[in-house]
């Protein structure tokens, strides 16, 4: 007869439930901490039928096993956490959807908070919108706040993020949608109010007496609208990168060559309106 394989980590033969992965793969686990764990495999595995589930006097009958859908490597990383193990280091968001999918369908709520913490982390903060599926899914609604701010940097319209976003139910994609549009808003609403700028944005003639040509600040504000559309992050307009901004800071009269914007003093009037952009998600419906 075929001798069973083990996996290393898990083929004591004190433990007393065995189980099989999709890949043929066994484990050996003690009831005890299955019961404490989850509530799938508590009922199952209660005192009078722990010599009935994956026990048997043959350990190297498959038979004796409890076969389960999940891999060797979901399986592996759950085991592990259920039995206070050092967890290897996580590699990708979809290995800890797999996991956090199985937890779920364990009832494991130990692996579910531990994942829900490990999300939140700065290497996965960088697919904010894939974090934001994740906890949608979960109704983790601190992580739901974390990556809807995180994501404010990003173009989340573009095809390439249209697979994630077909994964997030309609409501917490709508929340999304409505703090990124309110942020983008809020934005317009305060740059076009002339208060927030100088003196010398406001003013209709130049100190030379000559109409003051605003061409440059109604290009700048339509390039605003469509950068905080695309990513409502209200980047530093300081950034000399920013074709719009530098043109409007060097934006001279026509006729004197006085330059119209003060950048300094501009920049002043708008920080203070970026600090005061909503940044919290409205409650569910």
């Amino acid at each position: 007869m075929l001798q069973v394989s083990y996996h290393p980590l898990f083929g004591s033969p004190d433990a007393d439930a065995v189980f099989r992965s999709s890949e043929g793969t066994h484990y050996r686990l003690h009831s005890f901490v299955l019961r404490t764990t989850s509530g799938f495999f508590r009922p199952m595995l209660s005192l009078s039928d722990i010599n009935s589930i994956g026990s048997s006097p043959d350990p190297s009958s498959e038979a004796s096993s409890i076969g389960l859908q999940e891999t060797d490597g979901v399986l592996t990383r759950l085991f592990i956490m259920i039995s206070g193990m050092e967890i290897p280091q996580w590699d990708s968001l979809d290995e800890i959807e797999e996991v956090l999918h199985a937890a779920e369908k364990y009832d494991m709520p130990g692996p579910i908070s531990i994942l829900r913490s490990v999300i939140i982390s700065h290497h996965f903060m960088a697919e904010p919108l894939h974090v934001y599926a994740i906890a949608a899914r979960y109704q983790w609604e601190e992580v739901l706040q974390n990556a809807a701010e995180a994501c404010f940097a990003i173009p989340i319209h573009q095809q390439n993020y249209l697979s994630v976003l077909k994964r997030i139910p309609t409501d917490d994609l709508l929340r999304l949608i409505d703090l990124r549009r309110e942020r983008r808003d809020a934005f317009m609403r305060a740059i076009n109010n002339e208060v927030q700028f100088t003196d010398g944005c406001s003013r209709d003639e130049c100190v030379c007496g000559r109409a003051t040509d605003r061409h440059a600040l109604y290009r700048f504000k339509l390039s605003v609208y469509k950068e905080m559309d695309e990513k409502p992050i209200a980047r530093n307009m300081d950034d000399e990168d920013w074709k719009a901004a530098r043109r409007l800071w060097n934006h001279k009269c026509l006729f004197c060559g006085t330059l119209v914007y003060d950048r300094i003093a501009t920049m002043e009037g708008i920080r203070p309106c970026i600090d005061m952009l909503p940044t919290q998600l409205r409650p569910r419906s």
